[in-house]
Formats: C-alpha cells, structure tokens, sequence
C-alpha cells in the first residue's frame, strides 16, 4: 500500500519539506520538496530569545507547509525543530504558537538525536563502512563517528554558518581582522574534538545546505558534466582555493558566483572556513558530499519500519531495484538478462581480465536496462541511461553511476564512447564500457522476446570464441538477434564470435 509522509525540518537558517511516497520495504520517490529561508537564530542576544521577527517567519512557514502537506495528500507528517529551538529561551512560547496557528506540534531534537538522525541520511546514500559525518547547519555543528556502518558517538556545538556570520563577520568584503576573529572562535569551539581523526579507510562525509553549496560552487567553477551534489568529491585543497576566492568579494559579487543560493550569500564564507578548519583538523584531504541528511534520516525511520537502526543491508542493490520499480521493468527479463550476462562475463574472464566490481556494475546495468521504455521505445537505450545519470543512486561514485549509464547506453547498438562524461571516467573505462557492454547486448539479444527460452549459455575460448545456447524451445529468433548484435564484441576483445 502507498502512503504518503511529510518530513519538515524547522532548521536555524532553512525550513525544508520533503514529501515522500513509499510502500515500507519495497520502493519510495521523492515526490515534493519546498525550502524557505526562515533565519530563526537570527539576531539572538545574550538573552538567548527568538526575535518576534524570526518568530512570525518560523510560523508563517509552519503554516504554508502545512497546508501544502494537506494538499498532498500526505497522511503522515514529521514535523522537527533543531539548534535554534532547542537553545530558545523563549522555546515554550514559540512551540505554543506554531501548534496553535499551523496545527503542528513540532518535536525539539536534542543535538545528538539530530546527529543520529544525520547519520542514518547518509549512511543510507553514501558507501560509508567507517568514517566520519559532518553537518554543519545555520546554528549547531555535528560530528559523528561511523564504524562498521554504526553510530559510535556524536560532538555538537551551538555554531554554524548563521551564527558564525552574526558573531564575527561585520565586514564586507571580510577583513583581515574578522577574518582571524572566525579562525579563532572556531579552533575555540571545536578545540575538544580530540577523536576526529583520519585512519585506515575512514571517508569524510558531509551534510547540510552549507556544504552542498560548497560543491555546487566548486562544480559551476570546473564546469563538472555530471549535475549531481550528491556523491560529489571536494578536495580540501579546492575548499581553500574558494576560501580565498570568496573572502575577496563582496555580498553583491558572492551572490552572482554560479552554484551560489543567493540566500547564502552572506553565510558562506564562515561555514567554508569552519569546513575546511575539521578537514584539517581530521587529517582529511577530501570530503563527500550526501544530497541527503536528518530529513530523509527521519523518513527511513518509517519506510525501514521494525529495523533498528533503519538501515538498507545492501544499499546498492536496493537502489537499483527502488529506481527500477519507479519506471515498471519487467523483473523477469531484467534477472534472465542479468543471469546471461553474468554467465558472459564469468566464462570470458580470461579473455577481460576484470573482477567483482565490474561484475556488480554490469548485474547493476542489466537491471536498469530497459528503464527508458518508460519515456519512449525509441531511443529507449538513450533515455535510460539520461534517467540514471540523473537519478537518486545511493551508494554509488560518480565514476560508478556514469559507467551503469553508459552500459545501459550501449546495450542496444553503436561504439561505446565517454559521452559527455570522459571527466569523471578512467583512462581505461571507455574500453570498459565497450567490453561490458558487448556482453549486455549479447544477452539482451539472447532474450530477444522476453520469454525466457534460452536457459543458459556455454562459452568455449578460441578463434572464433563459440557461444552455445541452451534453450527450453525454439530460439532462433534469440540466436539470429544475438549474432546480428555481436559487432562490438568483436571490436572490444579483438576476436570473431559464433553464437549457435
């Protein structure tokens, strides 16, 4: 059964909802998703209130995403308030307002719940076994140690990229002397992080507006041809350069940086250096950036329901099923194109000499196949692989979501190439895709009518490399389809083929 749940998140700079549909287990899409910068923590003296200002803006989007979740039919709201609430002075009164005008009666995370629910984010969407999560919000900072995919423990402080613009920048273009005013309440704050260090394989991950318009800036800058945040990379050394580049510039000229929220503008400098302060810090060269955080941490707490913690056992996997179910494949050919492919691929191993990896890539694009039919039969090889490479792929590389791409691409006809993405890919991945692909369209071929005649395939090495079907009827149509489509096999591995 569809339901329908509506997560808001009442944050010290950003209000975010996202409105999900899912059936608990099985698959979920992203269905809305609103944001409006409300600057709660804004203006906040020693008395530690909430401005009547920020108030009433608090309230007044409390209310429209409301009433835009009733709208929606959403069934089931979760409506959370983080840093700025939970240190209001004044908190009794704000929370009684906004039930009594938008009818929602807010839950006040305390700050290691709000680091938890970050965590269970990006856990779920990033290929994170032991490392570190970053969130850096408009009022509070986490860190969250990971092992074994485990939450281990979680440091908070009151301190983001709001206040850090309200208490230290009153200069713009910054000044040298505010400037060394941020470092240093910065290394003041965050002096105790005696555990944050970088070992063995521990990955920096990192969460929140903040930091995905950090990478959206590096990415306009490099002119990156994949348009996805999430899963992105940024070295600490690309961090620094925009440091500097931006502490030269004005709010004005801030504002018209490409990738930049104009709305940030005025923050970003204070998270950027706050970021690249705990890189250093850690020992970290480079940080991933999740597209995903608390909000979505909450909803897997209800589509993941009775798991604790609410954690995907093979995140991959499932979200190559969860998009494949979002565009109706047809379950039964994608697995007999996939066991055929597979068999292709193990049984050519000397010939390709590639590994598990590659292995799991291909069972991958053998799934995503035929995805594009949803939009058109024409061309549908084209358009899955559009519908991939800009898709919500969790757990994945950049790298890694271009190659299923281009795999899917491939698998009907033409000469494997790097498309628009040869940034992103290896020297040697178009010959890599060529050779995957090669084996993806044999086994398409081989399933030619979607019958599942042909049951399996023996493949005997040599000059020509012999392919022998073995089939439960009639699978002509499947053997003439499958030689008439083996001409990049024989450019990508150099060798003719017979397939009887």
């Amino acid at each position: 059964m569809q339901h329908r749940i509506g997560v808001i998140d009442l944050g010290s700079n950003t209000t975010r909802l996202i409105i999900m549909g899912y059936t608990p287990h099985h698959s979920f899409r992203l269905l809305d998703e609103v944001r409006e910068s409300v600057r709660l923590a804004e203006g906040i003296g020693d008395d530690g209130r909430l401005t009547p200002a920020a108030m009433q803006r608090g309230i007044a989007t409390m209310c429209l995403f409301h009433s835009l979740c009733r709208a929606s039919g959403v069934e089931t709201i979760v409506p959370v308030a983080t840093s700025a609430v939970r240190e209001a002075t004044n908190q009794a009164e704000f929370l009684t307002a906004i039930e009594r005008e938008s009818g929602l009666r807010m839950r006040v995370l305390s700050a290691e719940e709000e680091a938890y629910y970050g965590y269970v984010g990006g856990v779920n969407t990033l290929n994170i076994r032991d490392g570190f999560v970053i969130d850096i919000g408009g009022g509070s900072t986490q860190v969250t140690m990971i092992r074994g995919r485990g939450f281990v423990r979680s440091f908070s402080r009151p301190l983001g990229a709001l206040r850090l613009a309200d208490r230290y920048i009153r200069s713009d273009p910054i000044s040298n002397k505010d400037f060394k005013a941020l470092e240093a309440a910065i290394a003041d704050h965050f002096g105790e992080l005696t555990w944050f260090q970088s070992a063995g394989d521990t990955i920096m991950s990192g969460i929140g507006g903040t930091i995905r318009t950090l990478a959206e800036i590096d990415m306009k800058l490099r002119n990156y041809p994949l348009d996805r945040v999430h899963g992105y990379e940024c070295t600490r050394e690309q961090l620094e350069g925009l440091i500097d580049r931006i502490r030269r510039m004005n709010q004005r000229q801030r504002e018209d940086l490409p990738g930049m929220s104009r709305d940030r503008a005025d923050l970003i400098l204070g998270g950027a250096v706050l970021l690249v302060y705990l890189m250093r810090r850690g020992g970290f060269t480079a940080l991933q950036v999740s597209g995903q955080g608390l909000r979505e941490g909450l909803f897997y707490e209800h589509f993941l329901i009775d798991e604790h913690p609410p954690l995907f056992a093979n995140m991959r996997s499932f979200s190559v099923r969860n998009l494949a179910r979002q565009y109706n494949f047809e379950a039964l050919h994608a697995a007999k194109v996939g066991q055929l492919a597979l068999s292709l691929f193990d049984q050519l191993r000397e010939l390709h000499g590639y590994g598990d990896w590659e292995r799991e890539l291909l069972g991958y694009a053998a799934t995503l196949h035929d995805i594009g039919l949803a939009v058109s039969y024409y061309d549908h090889h084209k358009h899955g692989a559009y519908l991939i490479a800009n898709a919500a792929l969790q757990g994945f590389s950049h790298r890694e979501i271009v190659l299923i791409a281009q795999l899917v691409r491939y698998h009907r006809k033409g000469d494997a190439d790097a498309g628009p993405y040869a940034a992103i890919l290896a020297h040697d991945d178009v010959e890599r895709i060529a050779r995957l692909a090669a084996l993806l369209r044999i086994a398409e071929y081989l399933e030619r009518r979607k019958n599942q005649v042909v049951q399996d395939l023996v493949v005997t090495l040599g000059s020509p490399v012999e392919i022998t079907v073995r089939a439960t009827g009639d699978a002509t149509l499947e053997i003439w389809d499958a030689n008439r489509g083996a001409s990049l096999f024989r450019k990508a591995y150099g060798r003719e083929i017979s397939i009887a």
